[in-house]
């Protein structure tokens, strides 16, 4: 049976890797598209989904576009990894395959779409969790209905990549996350200590893309152009990583993951240089009330690429 999904995304670069694969997946149902700002401003994101969807068979699939600032933080973005656009600056290319859908408020379809549909929702979210929290603040009894949400987010005992201890989805909006985290609703991260296991390097693109010259494959090529040159000049890195194509693989095919563990998860919230970062300790000498979630440690990195070379370049 198909796992019913919502995707909530913040379009860049590996969120649009992310679209095109979820719609491939076999195992998934992509239900409907909700946005929200992240690495660019939510109205940029809203208009880069749309040229996504519109590489494929989207229909019957609706979007909603959702918050343009975090709840409590000020606005923050990452253009100069993702482009101005999410896409590396290359969405006009692609604009003539634009989906011409109508724009929903993401919250009310959010909680529509948990309503109407008979099997219950789980919720890929790949960018802050602002949406989500925003619709659990509104009506926590439907949220509570959803299966579960599956986060790329945090990093444990590991370095950030937004200041030193901080994941991207976190720091942007903390408060977000802790929200989510405290809401009861089964939660599942997937942190920067596995997502960083999965890098695209260069010559790998070129290899694909020479074996495959679909559309899909051509944009691939294109999107990830900017995003690489942005690693090797600030990492030394030839490549990407793929954070949010292993989340949604990680929902599709829950197999491929090889360790997972339950911690308590608190979000540092207030902090000036230490905000969205994760703190755990071991769930059974957890403090009253402090929430549970599953971590993903560690997947089968070669099943993933098996999975990602299959459903996006053949």
């Amino acid at each position: 049976m198909k796992r019913s999904v919502i995707l909530d995304v913040d379009t860049g670069v590996d969120d649009a890797i992310a679209i095109l694969l979820a719609l491939n997946l076999p195992q998934l149902e992509v239900k409907a598209i909700t946005m929200v700002s992240g690495n660019v401003h939510v109205d940029e994101v809203t208009e880069s989904t749309k040229t996504v969807l519109g590489l494929t068979d989207y229909h019957g699939i609706r979007l909603g576009k959702g918050s343009s600032v975090s709840l409590r933080r000020k606005r923050f973005h990452a253009p100069e990894v993702h482009g101005k656009d999410g896409l590396g600056n290359i969405r006009k290319r692609y604009d003539t395959y634009k989906a011409r859908i109508r724009t929903e408020r993401a919250v009310p379809l959010i909680l529509e779409t948990i309503k109407r549909t008979k099997i219950p929702i789980t919720i890929i979210a790949t960018g802050p969790l602002t949406n989500i929290a925003r619709a659990i603040l509104k009506d926590k009894r439907t949220m509570r209905c959803v299966k579960e949400i599956i986060s790329m987010g945090g990093s444990f005992e590991y370095r950030g990549n937004t200041g030193p201890l901080a994941e991207f989805n976190y720091y942007v909006d903390p408060d977000a996350a802790d929200v989510v985290a405290r809401s009861g609703i089964p939660l599942t991260v997937v942190p920067l200590n596995v997502t960083e296991t999965v890098p695209l390097k260069r010559e790998d693109i070129i290899r694909l893309t020479g074996k495959s010259n679909t559309l899909t494959a051509r944009f691939i090529y294109d999107v990830t152009k900017f995003y690489m040159d942005y690693h090797k000049k600030v990492e030394s890195f030839n490549g990407g990583f793929m954070h949010d194509p292993l989340t949604v693989v990680i929902a599709a095919i829950p197999s491929i993951v090889k360790k997972k563990i339950q911690r308590t998860m608190l979000v540092e919230t207030g902090g000036i240089y230490t905000g969205g970062t994760t703190l755990t300790r071991d769930a059974k000498g957890r403090e009253k009330h402090a929430p549970v979630v599953s971590i993903v440690m560690e997947i089968n990195r070669q099943k993933f690429w098996i999975t990602f070379r299959k459903y996006l370049f053949t």
